[in-house]
Order: C-alpha cells, then sequence, then structure tokens
C-alpha cells in the first residue's frame, strides 16, 4: 500500500506542475506568467535579438576562458599571458553585464516584467552564459 500512496502523491505532483508550467509562456528559456500574446511575441523578439548580439561574445569568452586554463594549468605557464587573459576575460564579461542589463531595459521598456528571469546574472543565457559564467 506505501508504494500505491507514493506513486499517486508523485502522479498528482507532476499533474499539478505540468498544469502550472502550461499556464506559463516560456520566452528565450525564461518563464513569463500572465503575458498577453503581444508581450509574448515582444518578449521573444527582444530575447532573441540580444541572444543573437551576444553569441559572439559567449564565443570569444568561452575561447578566452579556455586558453586562460590553459595557462593556468600549464607546467611553467606564461605569467603576462595569464595576466593579459584575466583581463580580456573581464573585459568580455563586462560587456555581456551591460547587454545584460540593455535588455533588462529593452523588456522594461516594453512593459514585460523580467523578474522571472533569476536577476541580472540569469542567463542569457539558459540561457546562461556557460560554466564560466560568473557576475
Amino acid at each position: 500500500m506505501p508504494l500505491a500512496t507514493a506513486m499517486a502523491a508523485l502522479f498528482t505532483l507532476f499533474a499539478l506542475s505540468a498544469t502550472g508550467f502550461a499556464q506559463g509562456h516560456m520566452t528565450g528559456g525564461h518563464m513569463y506568467y500572465g503575458l498577453s500574446a503581444e508581450q509574448q511575441a515582444a518578449a521573444q523578439k527582444i530575447h532573441a535579438e540580444h541572444y543573437a548580439a551576444t553569441a559572439p561574445l559567449q564565443q570569444q569568452l568561452y575561447a578566452r576562458q579556455a586558453e586562460l586554463d590553459a595557462q593556468i594549468y600549464a607546467q611553467g605557464g606564461d605569467d603576462k599571458k595569464v595576466q593579459s587573459l584575466t583581463r580580456e576575460v573581464g573585459d568580455i564579461r563586462a560587456k555581456l553585464y551591460a547587454a545584460q542589463v540593455d535588455l533588462r531595459r529593452a523588456l522594461a521598456k516594453a512593459g514585460i516584467p523580467a523578474t522571472g528571469m533569476g536577476g541580472m546574472g540569469c542567463g542569457m543565457m539558459g540561457g546562461g552564459m556557460g560554466p564560466h559564467h560568473s557576475m
């Protein structure tokens, strides 16, 4: 009997969570509840533009971070190269942060709440900025 009760509870939990998910709108990896069709379309457009604009920066960040990691863990790594790459990674992250602020401002201007985005460090991206992202 306990197994049947556990299965019933699990099924109920699944059904309730699926219902809640269906009521929201998924936009750019972000959940928005209670948006009109127009707001949903605007949010999708804003997110798509943001991701397209920041994709090259994301690629640069991944590449520079990989180079930095290689230099840090290499035997006899070049200290000047580590310092240079550290500055580059910081500069790229600053650009991505500014783009994130621009995204939030565009959403606000369109009347779309950004509270579902999990704060400034969401991500872009899963949207996230990737495994080395930290703001």
